[in-house]
């Protein structure tokens, strides 16, 4: 009597402390997940999976639409042509532009045309503000356009080496890194004036609309070259997801995120297919440890503040408590799980005519302890 007393206790004690583990992981997840959808906080996969320098990075750059902005920043020279009746009788190169982003653009221009149904003043505005941007995108396309070429010709020489040469030296890695960074930084700079022009582009217009207008809602956002989404223009617009889902690819994979960090760390808390959501909860971790290996020789290194590490940092502990949560029932404990295995579970075992539950361990099956 006084074992089964003394193991009783021992089998609440363990039993505590994992609904304990599950309710605190739950709520890390849940609240990581919260934190992204707020709008303000700007959360962006791309600044992460970018930095990726594991074994699994190159994977990670291919979900990463236009890394490092060449595609955006394509040059092309313009044209006036003059027709007469129908032919062609003058064409003369008038300046330089950037066609990825211009095209965008047109395209949005006209269906800010079609959808508001703007009167004639408004469409003068709306045709004079167009025009302005244009002229500055095609002002800034010539006035940095022996930097555009330089950028690209060097970056494209700096990858046809890094592909030709393998040199594993500590030295060379480092160098290689801080090479591509910096090619990244700074195409990524050269994109962000013409992406912030189009931003403004957007509210200019927005700006020329009545109160009437306006309540047929806003256009989808513009997206450029391989960032364009046309399954993200409808996602975005469903009511729950239109205040932080993005219209774009990189908006699909900031909102997978989001939503299945939340969702794991929900199911955790009230302990709701608790098994599901550790391998779900495990698998996003999994892609964090190789995106950021934890390896001493793996660069760039940690910075101090954080620790020092080698294979197990903070995220391999909790890709192993998943494993771990997984393995156990702990969604009975404490949980909605109760109520599925009770009301359906139980009957399945009984069943197939399993008397015990196989995945409870024997330590906590203790008869008169349950």
């Amino acid at each position: 009597m006084g074992k089964t007393k003394s193991c009783c206790r021992y089998a609440a004690v363990v039993v505590a402390l994992i609904v304990l583990l599950r309710v605190g992981v739950g709520c890390h997840f849940l609240y990581e997940g919260l934190w992204k959808m707020d709008p303000s906080n700007g959360f962006s996969a791309k600044g992460f999976l970018g930095m990726a320098k594991g074994p699994t990075k190159d994977l990670y750059y291919m979900f990463l639409p236009d890394l490092g902005g060449e595609e955006r920043i394509q040059m092309a020279e313009v044209y006036r042509i003059v027709m007469k009746e129908g032919d062609k009788i003058e064409q003369k190169r008038i300046g330089w532009t950037l066609p990825v982003i211009e095209k965008e653009w047109y395209a949005y221009y006209n269906k800010f045309l079609t959808k508001y149904d703007l009167d004639e003043s408004q469409k003068d505005a709306a045709r004079g503000i167009f025009n302005q941007y244009v002229l500055s995108l095609r002002e800034y396309a010539l006035e940095n356009r022996e930097d555009f070429r330089g950028f690209v010709a060097s970056k494209r020489r700096f990858e046809e080496s890094l592909a030709k040469t393998k040199n594993d030296a500590e030295y060379q890695r480092i160098r290689d890194w801080d090479a591509q960074m910096k090619y990244r930084g700074e195409g990524e700079k050269f994109a962000a004036a013409p992406v912030s022009m189009g931003e403004n582009l957007e509210l200019a217009l927005w700006s020329v609309l009545n109160a009437d207008q306006k309540k047929k809602g806003e256009l989808t956002p513009l997206a450029y070259g391989a960032n364009k989404s046309a399954i993200m223009n409808c996602v975005a617009k469903i009511p729950g997801l239109s205040s932080f889902a993005k219209a774009s690819t990189m908006g699909a994979l900031d909102l997978a995120v989001t939503l299945g960090l939340s969702a794991i760390g929900l199911c955790l808390m009230l302990g709701l297919c608790t098994r599901l959501a550790c391998l779900g909860g495990a698998a996003f971790m999994i892609n964090v440890v190789m995106s950021q290996f934890p390896w001493p020789t793996v660069y760039p290194y940690p910075p101090e503040v954080v620790g020092h590490s080698m294979v197990f940092n903070k995220d391999t502990i909790e890709l192993v408590v998943l494993l771990l949560m997984a393995s156990l029932p702990a969604g009975r404990w404490g949980g909605l799980d109760w109520f599925l295995w009770n009301f359906a579970g139980r009957n399945l075992y009984a069943w197939w005519g399993v008397e015990k539950d196989p995945l409870i361990p024997e330590a906590l099956q203790v008869e008169g302890c349950n």
